[in-house]
């Protein structure tokens, strides 16, 4: 139930996300101080993903092997630094831009500085996050389902695919230090296919599951 649930809230927070303008530093600003849903969006999301680390937990514990274990390790890991960056991003940006947005005119340019350092920092802890919880972390859990004959191999490999195109996105960012095209349409199109295997995966284990508590109920 948690990868379900935290898998949903996570891809509806990811496309409801407000969409700032590219190569406009007042532009960002401007829109992260006008957005109402900014701050509920980044709540959503920071709750999906601690949901989404539940149902990453239940997954690997039900595969066999040291893929799944570090595979685990590299979500906890993940879903920190997750967790850090969507709060920094959907709390501190929030109210620097309402800041930059109140300054008198003289105090203005200052106040945007402000906002875009901030910003460098959310596309630092982005290119990681990006690196170590959408890359390895699904790398290593895809590698598991894969080999381990428990699942079916092509759903390992679905998402193996989804995890080694997060890597460029991450160090697009890291060396962009903002948002680019690439970065803007990867950013969709991988976190759903990973949250959507996230689902499937959760499905999975809860019919497994269901099955293996019918048989102990038969053979007591």
């Amino acid at each position: 139930m948690a990868g379900i649930v935290g898998s949903l809230l996570a891809m509806v927070g990811n496309l409801l996300h407000p969409a700032t303008p590219i190569g406009d530093p007042e532009g960002v600003a401007q829109t992260i101080a006008q957005s109402e849903r900014w701050v509920p969006v980044h709540l959503v999301i920071v709750v999906g993903l601690i949901f989404m680390l539940g149902g990453l937990v239940a997954i690997s514990r039900s595969i066999e092997g040291g893929l799944a274990e570090l595979g685990y390790v590299a979500a906890v890991a993940g879903v920190t630094v997750g967790v850090i960056l969507v709060i920094v991003d959907g709390v501190a940006a929030k109210h620097l831009a309402d800041m930059w947005e109140a300054a008198p005119p003289e105090e203005a340019p200052a106040a945007l500085q402000v906002v875009l350092d901030e910003e460098a920092i959310n596309f630092a802890l982005a290119a990681l996050f990006n690196i170590l919880f959408a890359g390895v972390t699904f790398i290593l859990l895809g590698l598991a389902v894969a080999s381990s004959g428990e699942y079916p191999r092509w759903l390992g490999w679905v998402v193996v695919v989804a995890g080694v195109g997060s890597v460029p996105v991450g160090l697009v960012q890291a060396y962009t230090g903002e948002s680019i095209g690439f970065t803007r349409i990867a950013t969709i199109i991988f976190p759903t296919i990973i949250t959507l295997w996230v689902v499937v995966m959760s499905v999975l284990l809860w019919r497994k599951a269901g099955r293996r508590t019918e048989l102990a109920s038969r053979v007591r």
